[in-house]
């Protein structure tokens, strides 16, 4: 078991790393796709294709907390027979959903959107059905914990997808951009069945419907949860739109909730790294070690977010204007409510996590519900009186009901402890007077360091942080195989467990 959390460990750390691959793609083709394709033709991108990622959601029948709930069963009882008709059941299931997605595309996209070329639509469609086949083989890496490979799937597909997209155009116009988009996912999925071919069974490729009842049953839930949250991702702009009308204010919003997204994705990734291993301990009844972790990772991510939170503070009026350029700088001021909300974007990640552990899909879904009614509840009065930054406060507010609901009813099921959370918050406050000192760019750089070393050394002067876990951590990402020699008086109950 020692063994198994080394090795959560460091595929959680590669998922954070590739936050900065996702990060350099999105920058990349923010700067040579639009440009390239013209306003026009990128208009007609951007609407099929958005199109075509609410088809994707649709269509994944939670197979990401399916994989991350029951893979790791099978693999603690060394049952690869049974994971192989497991797996091959599913990808049964993924490939009709995803035909019944592309059909449904298909037949949406040409009665409404007949002015556009009909091979359009096909190749999306078509690409629909290839995703379909890709889902199961990388969601399938998070149970076997190998979330490293987990996150590969995402990279590669930002990555092939600049590439194939601006060739695609340049031979092809719209049409060879979008088979770029169809040859991404192709070679996407060849990654994953080249990396899983071996928990593939074509002898067990049939659909078994009172055998994936009970597993499609739980990943329903999280189907419902998934949808809910991409309207709650996706409403900030509408409000915007309807309660302040200003194109402008949208922008503002947009590009700071963008920026929120890809933390907040990151971090949610990250947490859910440590399904597989908090599975294999709840299957044994080591409820106090579940325990253990979860307080860990609420308190790591936390102090995570107060570095992100002081980073907007100081550095954001800067770094804003050197990014998007200087009429875009009220978004740094958009992005301080949606870098707060990240120390509720923990608890309400790990929440998730004890209900994916312990089957209470319908705790999530209620969460998800809040949430959404939240946001549309407070954002009509609070982006009618500030716009865009309105519509990041609404963001908070609704994050914040959405994270104290889940804990409340996860603390149901596991006590866990939120004082080193509450602390770690509470020492990074102590630094706000630094906000005064602030002047050219060279001199809140200089605030920002004075910051990280003052706030780290009282992290480890008052014991949130220690440096044995410091030790630790760093062993394990240094180590090839996971194992750790570690000096007899450097001790550490978190991993000597």
């Amino acid at each position: 078991m020692i063994n198994e959390a080394r090795i959560t460990i460091r595929n959680a750390g590669f998922l954070l790393t590739q936050r900065g691959f996702h990060i350099i793609a999105g920058l990349l083709f923010a700067i040579w796709v639009p440009r390239m394709m013209g306003p026009g033709n990128y208009g007609r991108y951007v609407l099929v294709t958005s199109l075509y990622l609410w088809f994707v959601v649709g269509s994944d029948l939670g197979f990401t907390q399916i994989m991350g709930r029951y893979v790791p069963d099978f693999m603690l009882h060394g049952e690869k027979e049974k994971l192989q008709k497991f797996f091959s059941n599913l990808l049964m299931v993924s490939l009709l959903s995803g035909a019944i997605g592309a059909g449904l595309y298909l037949s949406l996209t040409t009665l409404w959107l007949t002015d556009l070329d009909r091979f359009l639509l096909i190749i999306i469609s078509a690409t629909l059905l290839v995703r379909g086949g890709t889902r199961p083989f990388f969601t399938l890496f998070l149970g076997l914990n190998q979330a490293g490979r987990w996150g590969m799937g995402e990279v590669f597909r930002h990555w092939f997808l600049v590439v194939l997209v601006i060739i695609g155009f340049y031979f092809g116009g719209l049409r060879g951009a979008l088979m770029g988009l169809f040859l991404t996912e192709g070679i996407v999925l060849f990654i994953g069945l080249w990396w899983g071919k071996s928990y593939f069974s074509w002898r067990a490729l049939h659909l078994d419907r009172n055998y994936l009842t009970p597993y499609l049953r739980f990943g329903f839930g999280f189907l419902i949860f998934n949808l809910l949250s991409s309207a709650f991702q996706y409403s900030g702009e509408v409000l915007v739109r309807l309660f302040y009308p200003d194109y402008t204010q949208v922008g503002y919003f947009g590009l700071a909730n963008n920026v929120y997204l890809t933390i907040s994705t990151g971090i949610h990734q990250f947490i859910i790294a440590f399904a597989p291993l908090l599975m294999t301990l709840q299957a044994k009844g080591e409820s106090e070690t579940i325990k253990q972790w979860l307080e860990h990772l609420i308190n790591w991510l936390g102090v995570g977010a107060v570095f992100v939170v002081f980073g907007v503070l100081l550095l954001g009026n800067d770094l804003v204007p050197l990014v998007l350029g200087a009429f875009y700088q009220p978004v740094a001021i958009n992005l301080l409510p949606l870098s707060l909300t990240l120390w509720v974007q923990v608890l309400g990640g790990v929440g998730v996590l004890l209900i994916i552990v312990y089957n209470r899909p319908k705790i999530a879904l209620m969460a998800a519900g809040i949430r959404l009614i939240a946001i549309w509840v407070f954002g009509p009065f609070l982006i009618a009186r500030w716009g865009g930054l309105g519509g990041c406060f609404a963001v908070l507010a609704a994050s914040v009901f959405y994270a104290g609901y889940l804990t409340w009813r996860t603390q149901g099921m596991m006590t866990y402890s939120l004082k080193k959370w509450a602390l770690a918050i509470a020492l990074g406050l102590i630094f706000l007077p630094l906000l005064w000192l602030q002047s050219s760019w060279s001199v809140n750089i200089i605030l920002y360091g004075i910051f990280v070393i003052g706030y780290s050394a009282l992290l480890l002067l008052l014991r949130v942080v220690t440096f044995s876990e410091l030790y630790a951590l760093g062993q394990v990402f240094r180590s090839k195989s996971g194992m750790i020699s570690r000096p007899k008086n450097m001790r550490n109950k978190y991993f000597d467990r």
